[in-house]
């Protein structure tokens, strides 16, 4: 988003300026908008709803950045000359959006220093939270990274299905396969379909699977067997600057029929999964939708069942364009915090509502997407537990 793109957004938010705020280049947006030159003092954007960009900088590092933006430039030397030409520019703004978040609970929002935002607070203006701004310019998908996004879905379906083939065949041959050797089969398979991960992919029976961020390592992992549950959450992206992550997670059962009791519980999860579905396809495009929202179905129908307890993190998290799966959008979140940022259009996050009783664990994820104002799964939807040597 740019900046005429951020304007109209103010003015349809009634805010009469955003303030990005930045040290040494690590205000993402920012640098997007201004370039990477090397900064090494504080910066002080202000975006007004009407009018030209202006740039609190210091002299230093003004000529780096001078001639490669159109902004007004306000130059200080020294500290006093900071604030008070920082005031001198926000002028007669009264409602400013900030990158803060009420109590810190968002912490990709969080980034404006609590000095900085009191500060502003203390020259009589009124701050808001620039959550739903910084997620338009942060995650929202163009129609390419949505393109991108559906090519990774598919490839780590397929790639999946591969996983469960290999599980059967090692289990046929030798009996048994340890949990890291499929971890290493999944990532080896992104590889070669010139996919990228930030972290190994995780495999875990049914005990392990009780810890949501269990993974194998080859001093540290459980011999699959006939019996066993299985949990596979795997998560890649193709390896372009568009690139955006698939993250799914499947269950399977090594033997050729599953268990009433793994069943029984799988269904619980499945239910608080499509009722998130069922939530977001009947109020998206209606009305506002809150990110929390989503969670408190899912998290209503695993209470009722009697395993609340067990249900320990977010029903889903943002994906966007990013390093990891792990965007910087609105997450759907009552319970870790409270995400109230909108379910905008172009958004992807998964829905991965699990159960992590002690006996054992289960989760299913897929992923959603937001488009022209109706939900799209875009990566698939597991009906029942696979039964692995079937």
């Amino acid at each position: 988003m740019q900046i005429q793109g951020i304007q109209r957004y103010l003015t349809q938010e009634g805010a009469d300026a955003y303030i990005l705020i930045d040290y040494e280049n690590k205000n993402a947006p920012l640098v997007s908008l201004l370039g990477k030159a090397m900064l090494t003092r504080k910066i002080i954007a202000i975006i007004p709803k009407k009018g030209r960009l202006r740039l609190v900088v210091h002299s230093i590092d003004a000529a780096l950045i001078k001639g490669s933006v159109e902004a007004d430039f306000y130059i200080y030397k020294t500290w006093t000359e900071m604030l008070e030409l920082q005031k001198s520019a926000l002028g007669d703004c009264q409602t400013i959006l900030m990158d803060y978040s009420p109590d810190g609970l968002l912490m990709r929002v969080a980034s404006a220093d609590a000095g900085s935002v009191e500060y502003v607070r203390s020259l009589g203006k009124t701050i808001k939270s620039s959550a739903n701004l910084l997620q338009q310019i942060t995650a929202v998908l163009t129609d390419e990274q949505y393109a991108e996004e559906l090519k990774a879905c598919a490839k780590t379906l397929r790639i999946k299905d591969e996983a469960f083939t290999y599980i059967k065949k090692q289990i046929q041959s030798a009996g048994e396969v340890s949990e890291y050797a499929v971890a290493q089969f999944i990532a080896n398979r992104f590889t070669e379909e010139g996919m990228v991960f930030d972290e190994p992919p995780l495999v875990a029976s049914g005990k392990n699977a009780a810890n949501p961020h269990y993974c194998p390592t080859p001093s540290a992992h459980s011999i699959l067997r006939e019996g066993d549950l299985v949990l596979i959450d795997m998560w890649a992206k193709e390896k372009n600057e568009n690139g955006v992550y698939a993250d799914i997670t499947w269950m399977g059962y090594i033997g050729k029929e599953v268990p009433k009791e793994f069943e029984q519980r799988f269904e619980i999860i499945k239910a608080a999964r499509d009722g998130v579905i069922s939530f977001l396809k009947n109020t998206i495009g209606t009305r506002p939708v809150y990110a929390y929202e989503a969670d408190d179905v899912a998290r209503k129908i695993i209470g009722e069942s009697g395993y609340g307890d067990y249900f320990i993190h977010r029903v889903g998290h943002n994906i966007a364009v990013d390093i990891s799966c792990h965007g910087p959008g609105a997450n759907l979140d009552n319970y870790e915090t409270h995400d109230d940022r909108l379910l905008l259009d172009g958004l992807s996050f998964s829905d991965e509502p699990g159960i992590y009783a002690p006996d054992f664990g289960m989760r299913t994820e897929t992923n959603l997407h937001i488009k022209g104002g109706k939900v799209v799964v875009v990566a698939g939807l597991q009906d029942s537990i696979i039964p692995i040597m079937k």
